[in-house]
């Protein structure tokens, strides 16, 4: 039978202060580098289709590594995962900054892909190690973690956007992110227990056996949860701004402020949500916040007036903001939790990834508000997945 290593004792304040720089830098890291998109672009002269395709290289990494950062972390722990990651995403960014310089579409694929695996191990191994302290602690953490990660977002944009406006280097912009990022996880992840993650092998006769990762039902529901809710997040980032455009018929400052309700919306439920969390459970916050979700997506296509639709926005964030934390947590629930979490986490980060882009047909064909119809079932699927979140001491 497979177990965990007790975690070594140590601050569960530390812990989570550490835990905390790491998801806000994740945020920071990803942000600053959209919001100049329209420079990189510039930087390597190709179409908007093209640097599309070069941005895609960064989602078959991330999605590449999240499929085998299970297996890492169960043979050498989450804060492993967490420096190699950490490291293997800023050699990428520094990839990528120096192709800029070169004018290169090639070396910027090739240093979005080594990013994206190293994105995808380092957020395993963050999450994983989150988990683990949630329990230990005894009070919900993953919410608060995440909503570092967009409080980072939030503060990435505006760096990213301060660089604009005082012609700031977008090369130097990078490549001192990427030096602070790396230079955080190697400075603290030795304060990070050294077992979290890793799977108790048991040596029988001469040879030992790992236990096999087994696709459960309650796996699949999990990752189908976190999929529709992880779905509905990414098409709002994607989509929301651009139909306040082609559907409301309104201006891009306005465009602005629906998608900043938004994600204020969602920052403000991931710090308070565990508050939540702490009294009814994770499957009453879903359920409840989801069905806030479905009620915002439908007030936002159904509208007459803008003014209603900050509303739907806000409901909306609200609505899937503890998608990702919660879902995780479940995953995380007994012994021998990574390949769990690394699993479920693939589940979200594919739909996050791959499925917006794919909305963006629909959008076109349909019309974006009608689009969002699609948003609001897959949203009420991750309701009924809810179920499957409950502790597992409880069944």
């Amino acid at each position: 039978m497979a177990m965990s290593f007790a975690p070594e004792t140590k601050s569960f304040r530390s812990q989570a202060i550490i835990l905390f720089a790491y998801f806000l830098v994740f945020g920071v890291g990803g942000a600053s580098w959209l919001v100049r998109l329209p420079d990189v672009r510039s930087y390597i002269n190709v179409s908007t289709a093209v640097l599309g395709w070069v941005l895609f290289a960064g989602s078959v990494g991330a999605l590449t590594s999240l499929l085998l950062s299970g297996r890492f972390v169960a043979r050498f722990g989450a804060r492993n995962a967490v420096v190699v990651g950490f490291t293997v995403l800023g050699v990428g960014q520094i990839i990528q900054a120096f192709s800029l310089v070169g004018e290169s579409p090639m070396g910027v694929a090739l240093g979005g892909l080594v990013s994206g695996l190293g994105y995808g191990i380092g957020d395993v191994g963050i999450n994983v190690e989150g988990a683990e302290l949630e329990k230990l602690r005894g009070k919900s953490l993953l919410p608060q973690l995440h909503g570092a990660y967009s409080l980072g977002a939030l503060a990435g944009a505006g760096i990213g956007t301060l660089a604009i406006v005082t012609n700031f280097s977008l090369v130097i912009q990078m490549i001192t992110i990427a030096c602070i990022t790396t230079a955080i996880a190697w400075f603290t992840y030795r304060q990070l227990p050294a077992s979290t993650g890793k799977t108790h092998v048991v040596v029988s006769g001469e040879k030992s056996q790992r236990e096999p990762v087994v696709l459960s039902k309650r796996i699949l529901f999990l990752g189908l949860g976190i999929m529709g809710l992880s779905l509905a997040e990414g098409g709002s980032n994607d989509w929301l701004a651009l139909s306040v455009v082609d559907d409301y018929k309104l201006d891009t400052t306005t465009a602005g402020i629906t998608f900043a309700i938004m994600t204020l919306a969602m920052v403000i439920t991931r710090f308070s949500g565990g508050r939540l969390v702490d009294r009814f459970g994770r499957v009453f916050a879903l359920r409840t916040l989801g069905i806030a979700g479905v009620v915002g997506i439908l007030i936002v296509i159904l509208s007459p007036t803008i003014y209603l639709a900050w509303i739907g926005a806000a409901l909306w964030g609200a609505g899937v903001a503890l998608g990702f934390p919660l879902f995780i947590s479940a995953a995380a629930d007994g012994e021998n939790s990574s390949q769990r979490v690394a699993t479920v986490t693939t589940f979200g980060y594919a739909a996050f990834l791959v499925g917006p882009p794919l909305l963006g047909f629909l959008g076109q064909a349909w019309g974006l508000l009608n689009m969002f119809y699609l948003l609001a079932f897959f949203v009420a699927c991750a309701v009924y997945f809810a179920g499957e979140a409950k502790p597992l001491t409880s069944k």
